[in-house]
């Protein structure tokens, strides 16, 4: 049977995703979870624009091939809710970093701009990019909008200065995780279904977790489920920023406007793509003299 990724990711059901971004997002998952018919033909953007040192983006050739100049910068967009794996709508974690990693491996790339707006995504996509910030050589300026959830510990992860890109619509944190499963028994119930769950001794603790959620018992999902994984949330936080104030909801789960997350630590600055490429320009000169 050949598996869907994007359907797997969505069936999980553990989220880094802000409150907004989930009740916007739920619908459509739930047609692709369903099986009913999603309209994809609209074109999907490229996921990287490579800009010369005159901060003009680079073109294909007649062969459709990009020829890359000394001094270029690459500028990768993490736009959307992520998964994983990328699929019909959108691109995965395992694509956008792998754009990062090749954008760091190319010698006449500077560094790399990292084009954030979106509201978190699966648990499971936060891997790569933790994977990627351990051994990338180049600097990395994240230009943000929406950065919350999964996005902002994908930031935290790589980007070594933090810029938002307006202080209108720009949020920024929402540290925390959260899981949600639809209880579609007494439905499939009324259809004729009978549900039989049957361990052995050995496996008294399969599923229990999750058995227990089924009837209102959140306890044990919590304290073995999603708490470790919001303590190593904001563990990457704390690390990634050291002058952050722990004020109210930083660390657990609220979010803020720009002027809020630059004085709180979250970011560097506010400011534009100009600013944030000659952040980059100065970040990459300074890496020559390590």
């Amino acid at each position: 049977m050949k598996v869907n990724p994007l359907l797997m990711d969505l069936v999980r059901g553990e989220w880094l995703m802000s409150f907004e971004g989930l009740t916007a997002y739920a619908p459509i998952a739930h047609k692709i979870i369903t099986g009913q018919e999603l309209d994809f033909s609209q074109n999907t953007k490229s996921l990287v624009t490579i800009l010369d040192l005159n901060n003009k983006a680079i073109k294909p050739n007649q062969d459709g091939m990009i020829e890359i100049p000394k001094g270029s910068v690459a500028i990768i967009d993490m736009v959307g809710p992520i998964m994983k794996y990328g699929d019909w709508c959108t691109y995965g974690a395992d694509e956008i970093v792998n754009a990062l990693r090749m954008a760091d491996a190319n010698p006449n790339i500077i560094g790399i701009v990292l084009n954030v707006d979106g509201p978190g995504g699966a648990v499971s996509a936060i891997g790569p990019f933790i994977e990627f910030g351990k051994t990338k050589t180049k600097p990395v300026v994240a230009l943000i909008d929406q950065c919350c959830s999964l996005h902002y510990w994908s930031v935290c992860a790589v980007a070594d200065y933090i810029m938002a890109d307006n202080n209108v619509s720009a949020s920024i944190g929402s540290v925390g995780v959260m899981t949600s499963f639809a209880d579609n028994r007494k439905y499939l119930e009324n259809l004729g279904y009978v549900f039989h769950e049957i361990y052995p001794k050995e496996s008294q603790h399969k599923n229990e977790a999750f058995a227990m959620a089924l009837k209102g018992e959140y306890d044990l999902i919590k304290e073995e489920h999603l708490s470790p994984i919001a303590i190593k949330f904001q563990g990457a936080v704390k690390a990634a920023r050291p002058n952050l104030q722990e004020a109210t909801g930083v660390l657990t789960g609220k979010t803020f406007p720009a002027d809020k997350a630059v004085e709180y630590g979250m970011i560097d600055s506010i400011g534009s793509l100009d600013q944030a490429m000659q952040r980059l320009h100065v970040m990459s000169e300074l890496n020559h003299y390590k």
